[in-house]
Order: structure tokens, then C-alpha cells, then sequence
């Protein structure tokens, strides 16, 4: 990254800003400098993007009402005539969005109401268009609720009102009370000691009597639905006709506030201006070329930008085209400072390969990769997806990554699936697809299986098959295999994560983090061959044997920590060790979750199956259903700890020692068009 100093005549900033606009490639930031203006513009300059604000939310908001926010761009008309084409739209799209809105909320009003206007219309039996009388429109749900409202009435106004009813449904009767006009308010405190309250309409039907809202809601059955398709056929045309022009004029709007903002930005004179902004070190000939006009009044410098004090420095992550999918995995908090590492890539490749690691089945990871292939098709198309539930839509540069992240972890599930032989559970077992095999599991992995085991295949018919099991974790013979495994990650993990925070503090100089993290990985190192000696606690006499050259080691991490404590001054290192022990431990997730998980899923496919060996002709039907209905409830309550402990184990245990959320930056946003952004 360059950062870059821009002076020029302040007759010529608008220009300069829409030229370094156009090259899209400015990271501008605010300046302040003695004897100069900063902040937002004044003046006639601040009434001037007043007005163009004005005529921007015109303009936006007429490309709402017509649904055309994403029309295709025309050329742009000359800026005389910007306000009338756009008032030219807005005034006919203003009237079409108010019908439609009528329109639909006459609709409304009618599916909420309908039924029960009908029934109260019967039960009036003409009297709402008595000029002495008022009806009360009510609904009750019980006989007991009816009564209450009688008695209520009669203790109010004895033998001065008549009560009619109508059935709506089995659960719902319609209640008509007429009263003398004069006697309206008593009957409704009375209704209201009953606990039940006056039906009132909404919207232009409040007022009208029972009949004629009746009435109006059958003309509103006939007639609303053609006339709502109607509005929508000219907002059509409208917005094709007028939604690229708007669009092209929107955007010129946009980019010209965006100037006057940049502007705001700059350390402003009377007769100059000087802008401070950063570059990427390979957009530099960009920024020349688009300066390059102004030289006579303009001129620039470029810096070298310090990697060891990046403050305030914007980062534009830098990955491959694989791995810059999964970036915004990491956009929850902000992107790490300038000058320390981005772990995008960590995340592309780890985060895949433990979820992989955890479903493990092959059945499950081909419902993932048809749920991606799905999503990349309609990014494919440019179509976005609405997702109700977060309330969210992902466009489709967001569809077509999520996409490719979760064809990557699909096909990580089923390669892993191969390994551990499941489908779906164990289908393909009890198909003789696949099989155990012992003396193989013997010799890849050193494990030998228990003859119970042995004998419990047998009786399964889970020795024969096609191609043979190499990671069986159902097994409980080898749970301690894939345990040790797990926290053999967890080892390299922590390792690696202090042993780059030692790195990075080393090279930016912060030396009581780098004494920390040495002594951290010193702690660490001698805390894992601790446990390894002493095999988890067995054997602590192991301990003493300093003729093992690990005990030794052990002793020298155990020093390197205490000096690390001592050089840090921070003796709350004592309880991050065992934390940092503790996270090590947390790698065993991937153990539990991922076994916990297969054993459900067996434990589906034996339902299924043992249902479908008791009928003989309905039975296998009836066990796939019953096996579909339980994969499902079991796969739903499970894939958020599927998807959630793989990050977990790189956002925390992974990420926490490095300071990735200690030292954050900013991130890189150009100075650019907005048909850009």
C-alpha cells in the first residue's frame, strides 16, 4: 500500500475528484492541516449537494416504487434535463404505487374480513341503514361469551335492545346489537364490562353501514384482482420505459454526492486543496494516468507505508480465487491490521476439512453438494436468494460464494464418508458395499479389534462387501485412535498459532507480546510432553527419568516459560497455560460430534430397516419412509453443531493467541463510481 498526498487549485478539485473517481483506486481519508478548512462543505457548495440529495431520493425513490432499482443503465441526458425526466416517471409511479396500495389493502381487508361482514350483513336484517338505530358488530367463539354480552346488555339497558347472530364457522359466531343512536356509548360499556369489543373495520369501510361494506367487499372480489394486475402492467411499462434512464441518472446523482463527501474529506484553502488518501502499490499507474491531465494544476507524492506502524493503513486482502470465496467468513469483525496476516486461507482449507472430518457420510454430503449446485445455478443466472428466516437476501456474487464454500465442505464429507464407509448411517453396510476388514485396520492404524467386535460384525454381516472400511469411528475399539488424532491437531494448532504471534510480534517489534507468545509455546511444549510421559497422569515416576532425552525437553520448555513469564510481566500466563491446555482438549470435538452424529444416523437406518423386515410388502416402503422422517429430525438437530465447532475450533482456539481480534484494520474502500459498488 502507497500512501499518496494530492495538492491542487481549488478551482479544479471537482474535476480532480471525478477524475480519481472514475479510476476508482483512491482510498481517501480525512485530513486536517493549520490555516485550512476541513469537515462538510458551506455555502454554495453545501446548497448545491442540498439540491442534489433532493433530486437523488426522488430519483430512487421512483425506481423503488417501480421495482426497477436494478434496470439496465441508458445513456445519460444532459444535465439540463435530469429533473424533468426524472419528475416525468415520478409523478405516474407516485399514483400507481398509491393504487396498488389501495388495491392490496382492500384485498387484505376482504380475506380478513369477509366472511364475518357477510354473516353480521344477515344478522342485521336491514337495520343499518335506520336512522334511529346504531348497530354494535361483534364476534364470540363460546355460547358462555354470547350470554355474557345478553347479560351485560340487559343489566344495562333492560329490554332496550335486540341482539341478532349468525354462524361464520364451527368456532366463530357473528353478533349484531341494535340500540337506540342515543344509547350507543352505555351499550358499549356494557359489552366492555362482558369483556368484548366492537368489530371496527379498517380503513375507507369503518364507516359505511353492514350492507354496503358487504357489498363492497363482492366488488372488491370481482374487480381488485385485474385492476391490481392491471397497475402492475403499467408499472411494468414505466419502468421499462423509464427505469434505464432513471437508473443512468441515479447513479451520475450518487457519484456526484460522493464527490462533494470525498471533498469534505480534503484540507481546503481559498485558492487550493490538499487530499491524503492510500493506494495499492499495483494500481499506482492507475493514479498516475488519471492525474496525469491535471499536472499543470495538480500535483502528487507517494510514501512508502510502514508495515510495523500500520495504523489507520486500509487492508485489501490479496488471496486466490479459491480461497477469496471463504473471506467473508472472517467479516464479522474487521480485517487484521496492516501488516500482520490474513488467515482466509487457513479458514478455506481447515474449516471445510473439519466439517468434512464431522459429517463423514456420504449420503449427507451429496444433499450439501445438491444444495450447492443449486445455489451456484441462480448465481449462475444472476438471480438472488431470499432467505426468510434471517431475513436476508444474498445477491448473486454472495449466492455463487456461499456456493462454492459449501461444495467444498460437501466434498469433504463425502470423501470422508468413503473412508468411514457411511451412507446415510450404515445402508451401504448392510448392502455389502462396504466392509470391515480387520487385519487391515491392523496394519494402517495399529489397532486390533476385540473379538466381541470381531464376533458382533460377524452376526451384522459386516465382514463381506466390496470395498473395505479404513476409518472405522464407530468402532469402539477405535475411539482412542481418532481422540489421539484430534488432539494431535489441537498440538499443531496452538503451536502454530503462538509460534506466529511470536513471529508477528517479533517483527513489529511489540516485544512483551513477544515474550509472551515464547513463553506460551515454551509452557506448551513442556505441558504436552508432560502428559505424554506420564501418559495422562498413569505414570508420574516417568517424570524423574533424566536419562529421557523428552524429560529434558520437557524441563528446557518449562524454563522457557518461566522466562517468558518473567520478561512479559504477566503472571496471569499461568492460567492462559492451562487455558491454552484446555483448547488443545477442545480439538476432540471433532471426535465427539462427528461419532455422536454416525451413531444417530445408524441408529435411523437400523429403525428403518428393522420396520422394513416385518411387513412383507409394505414394510420396506414403510421402513424408507420411517428412515427418510428420523435422518431428517436427527440431521436438523445436528448440523448447527456440524457447521458451528469446525469454526469454532479456527475462530477461537486457532485465532485468539495470534491477536488477530487484538489488532484489527480498516478496510480498503476506493473512491469509486457507484454503478461500481
Amino acid at each position: 500500500m502507497q500512501q499518496v498526498v494530492v495538492a491542487g487549485r481549488q478551482s479544479d478539485s471537482r474535476a480532480v475528484m471525478q477524475a480519481l473517481q472514475q479510476a476508482g483506486v483512491l482510498h481517501i481519508v480525512p485530513l486536517e492541516a493549520q490555516g485550512f478548512q476541513s469537515g462538510p462543505l458551506s455555502g454554495q457548495a453545501a446548497e448545491e449537494r442540498r439540491d442534489t440529495e433532493r433530486l437523488l431520493a426522488r430519483a430512487e425513490s421512483t425506481l423503488g416504487e417501480l421495482d426497477a432499482s436494478r434496470a439496465p443503465r441508458a445513456a445519460l441526458p444532459a444535465e439540463s434535463e435530469w429533473s424533468a425526466v426524472v419528475e416525468q416517471a415520478a409523478g405516474p409511479a407516485a399514483a400507481l404505487s398509491e393504487r396498488e396500495v389501495e388495491l392490496r389493502a382492500d384485498l387484505d381487508t376482504q380475506r380478513s374480513y369477509g366472511e364475518v361482514v357477510s354473516a353480521l350483513a344477515r344478522a342485521a336484517g336491514g337495520l343499518d341503514r335506520s336512522a334511529r338505530l346504531s348497530l354494535l358488530p361483534l364476534t364470540v367463539e363460546t355460547a358462555a361469551e354470547l350470554q355474557a354480552a345478553q347479560n351485560a346488555l340487559e343489566a344495562e339497558l333492560p329490554g332496550r335492545f335486540a341482539l341478532g347472530t349468525e354462524r361464520v364457522s364451527d368456532r366463530l359466531t357473528a353478533v349484531v346489537v341494535a340500540v337506540l343512536r342515543t344509547e350507543r356509548d352505555r351499550a358499549r360499556v356494557a359489552l366492555g364490562k362482558a369483556r368484548l369489543g366492537e368489530l371496527r373495520l379498517p380503513g375507507r369501510f369503518e364507516r359505511l353501514p353492514l350492507s354496503e361494506v358487504a357489498a363492497a367487499f363482492e366488488q372488491v372480489t370481482r374487480t381488485a384482482p385485474q385492476a391490481l394486475e392491471q397497475v402492475q402492467a403499467e408499472k411494468g411499462a414505466l419502468a421499462k420505459q423509464h427505469g434505464p434512464l432513471l437508473a443512468a441518472i441515479r447513479d451520475a446523482l450518487a457519484d456526484r454526492v460522493g464527490i462533494d463527501d470525498a471533498r469534505a474529506q480534503t484540507a481546503r484553502g481559498k485558492y487550493g486543496f490538499v487530499l491524503q488518501g492510500y493506494v495499492p502499490a499495483d494500481r499506482v499507474a492507475d493514479l498516475q494516468g488519471v492525474l496525469a491531465p491535471f499536472k499543470n494544476s495538480a500535483t502528487f507524492e507517494l510514501h512508502h507505508v510502514d508495515a510495523h506502524h500500520g495504523d489507520g493503513v486500509p487492508v485489501q486482502l490479496k488471496n486466490s480465487s479459491y480461497t477469496e470465496n471463504f473471506e467473508f467468513m472472517l467479516n464479522i469483525s474487521d480485517p487484521p491490521k496492516y501488516g500482520t496476516f490474513d488467515p482466509s486461507w487457513i479458514v478455506a482449507w481447515f474449516f471445510p476439512l473439519f466439517f468434512g472430518f464431522i459429517v463423514a457420510d456420504i449420503g449427507f454430503g451429496l444433499v450439501f453438494l445438491l444444495a450447492a449446485l443449486w445455489g451456484l445455478g441462480k448465481a449462475r443466472r444472476g438471480e438472488s436468494l431470499p432467505i426468510g428466516l434471517l431475513g436476508i437476501t444474498l445477491d448473486p456474487a454472495t449466492l455463487k460464494r456461499v456456493g462454492v464454500v459449501l461444495r467444498t465442505m460437501s466434498l469433504w464429507a463425502i470423501a470422508w464418508g468413503v473412508a468411514t464407509g457411511e451412507f446415510f448411517g450404515n445402508v451401504l453396510e448392510k448392502l455389502h458395499v462396504f466392509f470391515y476388514d480387520p487385519a487391515l485396520i491392523q496394519r494402517v492404524w495399529g489397532v486390533q479389534f476385540s473379538e466381541l467386535t470381531i464376533e458382533h460384525l460377524q452376526e451384522e454381516g459386516h465382514l463381506k462387501g466390496l470395498i473395505p472400511i479404513i476409518f472405522p469411528r464407530v468402532q469402539s475399539d477405535f475411539s482412542n485412535t481418532i481422540m489421539l488424532l484430534c488432539i494431535a491437531v489441537g498440538v499443531i494448532f496452538m503451536l502454530w498459532s503462538w509460534g506466529l504471534k511470536a513471529q508477528l510480534t517479533w517483527k513489529h517489534k511489540h516485544m512483551h507480546h513477544f515474550w509472551e507468545a515464547v513463553g506460551m509455546l515454551g509452557g506448551l511444549v513442556g505441558l504436552i510432553l508432560l502428559a505424554y510421559i506420564s501418559k495422562a497422569g498413569q505414570n508420574f515416576g516417568a517424570l524423574g527419568n533424566f536419562a529421557d532425552p523428552l524429560v529434558l525437553v520437557m524441563l528446557v520448555g518449562f524454563v522457557v516459560f518461566v522466562v517468558g513469564l518473567i520478561a512479559s510481566k504477566t503472571p496471569l500466563m499461568l492460567i492462559e497455560l492451562l487455558s491454552n491446555g484446555g483448547n488443545i482438549i477442545s480439538f476432540t470435538r471433532l471426535f465427539a460430534v462427528g461419532v455422536a452424529a454416525a451413531i444417530l444416523a445408524n441408529l435411523a437406518t437400523d429403525v428403518g430397516w428393522g420396520l422394513g423386515g416385518v411387513l412383507p410388502i409394505i414394510g420396506p416402503l414403510l421402513g424408507i419412509v420411517l428412515g427418510i422422517l428420523v435422518h431428517t429430525f436427527l440431521f436438523v438437530l445436528t448440523i448447527l453443531g456440524h457447521v458451528m465447532q469446525p469454526i469454532r475450533l479456527v475462530w477461537v482456539e486457532y485465532l485468539n493467541p495470534t491477536g488477530f481480534y487484538q489488532e484489527t484494520g480498516v478496510r480498503y474502500s476506493p473512491f469509486a463510481p457507484a454503478a461500481r459498488k
